[in-house]
């Protein structure tokens, strides 16, 4: 096995175990994304309602952990794993010789070029994701119906990851697995450049400031902790309108004009940001340390 097919296992790998144990928040983000704000299913629009209100009307793993959750993993092990897997590879392309030290600017253009890559090839899957945590509910026996959740009323979309993307081709074309995209990509390349410039910055200025001769686990989680913070501040608005582009079935972005207006531009766009956050930071938390120890464990050294 080539070193970046390691590296791309090693980032895979870790964000699917950190992604997936936290997928209840993700599911939480969409949810209050995509509530209508004149009718919301979830009042007050809180973290805390849309958790207790779906752990008590369809229990906690059917109504926030398992939605989504096959997507959740294939998306770590496709667009994960190829946006911080070759982050490596292409920084130390864009640097050019061997010994030398990689730029801010050369962080932030490796970053952004593996994210929004990473998103293009990959968008499909976070279409399918966002579709069925947005489906999330109960269904009943007889009329195939949801009876809870954010499309109560309506018969659930998909009910298998991979069949939804042939379905989803039959019904709407193949054009709608890339509906959002555009959000997709601005959000993958802002967030990819942010979060792996910072986290790499902060690692090569606190070793400098502590003299610390090799990396540690604290420091590893210290600086995943903080990038992950700056990452979603950045990223949050084209969260926001990636959730509800992909979500629904027109893509139109003449659709937002009235949730904008109703809500201002400001509170529509860091709709979700406080579950984000609490997703964000733990995710980050354990994600990049995770990737690190991957990476250490098969041979091909820390980012």
């Amino acid at each position: 096995m080539t070193d970046v097919l390691k590296e791309c296992l090693a980032a895979g790998v870790g964000c699917a175990v950190a992604d997936g144990s936290l997928n209840f928040l993700e599911v939480t983000k969409v949810k209050l994304q995509l509530q209508c704000s004149k009718v919301p299913i979830y009042f007050p629009p809180t973290m805390t309602r849309v958790i207790t209100q779906s752990a008590a009307e369809d229990g906690f793993w059917r109504g926030l952990a398992e939605p989504g959750l096959g997507a959740t993993t294939l998306r770590a092990m496709t667009y994960v794993a190829f946006r911080i897997g070759m982050y490596s590879s292409v920084r130390d392309r864009i640097v050019g010789g061997a010994d030398d030290e990689p730029t801010l600017r050369d962080q932030l253009t490796a970053g952004a070029i593996t994210g929004g890559v990473g998103s293009a090839l990959f968008a499909p899957v976070d279409v399918v994701r966002l579709r069925m945590q947005a489906d999330a509910g109960s269904v009943c026996g007889e009329s195939g119906r949801l009876l809870t959740g954010l499309r109560r009323g309506a018969a659930p979309r998909h009910n298998s990851t991979f069949r939804a993307f042939g379905e989803i081709v039959r019904t709407e074309g193949a054009a709608s697995l890339y509906r959002g995209a555009h959000a997709a990509v601005a959000r993958a390349t802002l967030l990819s450049s942010s979060q792996l410039a910072s986290y790499e910055n902060l690692k090569l200025r606190i070793r400098a400031a502590l003299n610390l001769e090799e990396e540690v686990a604290v420091l590893h989680l210290g600086c995943a902790l903080i990038s992950g913070l700056i990452a979603q501040t950045v990223i949050q608005p084209f969260d926001t309108m990636r959730s509800f582009l992909m979500a629904s079935s027109t893509g139109s972005l003449s659709a937002l004009g009235p949730l904008i207006r109703t809500e201002g531009l400001f509170k529509w766009a860091y709709r979700g940001y406080l579950p984000a956050m609490a997703r964000q930071g733990p995710i980050m938390l354990f994600q990049l340390p995770l990737i690190e120890q991957f990476r250490a464990l098969l041979g091909v050294g820390y980012l």
